[in-house]
């Protein structure tokens, strides 16, 4: 699911509303902000662990990635964000 739509009208209240029905239905949940998901795998692609980092990422049933598209990506991180996508 995507949600699109200017800043202010409650993208991250609803997503969080659905994370938190996705956990309370039994379902493991990850959230946080794009930017945030682009350090996390940046640190792991420095340290050699990438493919780890996703396989610990995959054992979630649902992962909520937020603030798309409010700082743009280098290449290198949108080649990361791409991974993260993929692997889903």
């Amino acid at each position: 699911m995507i949600l699109l739509g200017p800043h202010g009208i409650g993208k991250t209240h609803l997503a969080i509303g659905l994370g938190v029905k996705a956990t309370q239905a039994g379902y493991s949940v990850l959230f946080d902000t794009a930017s945030n998901w682009i350090t996390r795998l940046a640190d792991a692609h420095q340290s050699g662990r990438l493919d780890v980092e996703l396989k610990k990422i995959r054992r979630y049933k649902l992962i909520i990635i937020d603030e798309v598209g409010y700082i743009p990506f280098d290449q290198d991180a949108a080649n990361l964000f791409f991974q993260l996508i993929a692997s889903r």
